[in-house]
């Protein structure tokens, strides 16, 4: 037979069509993906049609968008009831703050160090240097350390990595150069704390305890120990205004607490941390007062 010509190409055969049984179960598999990521399913609730589900899925992804832009441009809320706002400049003070943070707790840990490098080397006793914050320093470090790993903070762990080798070798060096009750009063202090830390840690490593609790008691113990830390100096304030003589307190851990602890507060501000900027808080306050001390009562 013979086709007319009517400007179209011959049509191309005809496709079969897909299996009736085949376009229901697709159907089907379709109405359960779709069903599966929505909530149309779930217990206690009523089925929807799949139409109006998708709407409300889209309301909900616009209402959770907004919400997010709206808890963004609010001040961000600190436990404690400080607030910090996260601008963009802020946002410096999660990144920039705690590595210059990692320098000066190096230099806070260090400050003793040349004092008791002089006394070892000329092997007589500490003179004014007090040995009760190098005492507490050898076990607050190490419980800093801890407690940075259990939070997985490199910051927090990386800055008391020196500080804990420089302050086990500050008690070896300074107790063979103490007598009488100095000398007691230091071991008592480097025994007393390290028997309840490892006590501590034993007790939270056999109780069935979660990992958020096991942190927070960390922090806690370690926040204890490093405000008694700051406020150490201050041990010999009745020496200082009777004598008006601040030769007791070190001016190198003097300025090196304040300038750490105001880093570090800045820092646990920024990251919502309780345990790191508490404690530095007070430190802060306490360096303070053993600046105005140092200016009020020079060393003679």
């Amino acid at each position: 037979a013979t086709c007319l010509h009517t400007g179209f190409s011959t049509p191309p055969p005809a496709r079969s069509l897909p299996n009736q049984n085949t376009m229901k179960l697709s159907s089907l598999l379709v109405i359960i993906a779709a069903a599966g990521q929505s909530h149309a399913w779930s217990p206690g609730r009523p089925a929807t049609s799949l139409g109006s589900k998708v709407t409300s899925n889209v309301n909900d992804g616009i209402k959770r968008h907004n919400a997010k832009n709206v808890a963004l441009s609010r001040p961000l809320s600190v436990r404690g009831g400080t607030a910090l706002d996260m601008t963009p400049a802020s946002s410096l003070v999660t990144t920039l703050v705690p590595r210059i943070g990692i320098l000066t707790s190096t230099l806070l840990y260090f400050s003793p160090f040349t004092a008791v490098r002089q006394a070892r080397k000329t092997n007589e006793s500490l003179d004014d240097l007090n040995p009760v914050p190098l005492a507490i320093m050898a076990v607050s470090s190490l419980c800093w350390l801890v407690y940075g790993l259990s939070v997985r903070d490199p910051f927090v762990t990386l800055s008391n990595v020196p500080g804990s080798i420089a302050s086990i070798w500050y008690v070896m060096t300074v107790l063979p150069l103490l007598k009488g009750a100095q000398l007691q009063t230091t071991q008592n202090i480097v025994v007393g704390l390290s028997a309840v830390t490892i006590n501590l840690w034993t007790w939270l490593a056999l109780t069935n305890k979660s990992l958020e609790q096991v942190s927070s008691a960390l922090g806690l113990f370690a926040s204890g120990l490093f405000i008694v830390l700051s406020g150490s100096p201050l041990s010999t304030i009745k020496t200082v205004l009777s004598t008006k003589n601040s030769k007791s307190i070190l001016t190198q851990l003097t300025f090196a607490q304040i300038i750490n602890t105001a880093l570090w507060s800045a820092y646990g501000l920024a990251i919502k941390d309780k345990f790191v900027y508490g404690p530095n808080m007070t430190g802060l306050g306490f360096g303070l007062i053993q600046l105005a001390l140092k200016l009020v009562f020079p060393s003679k």
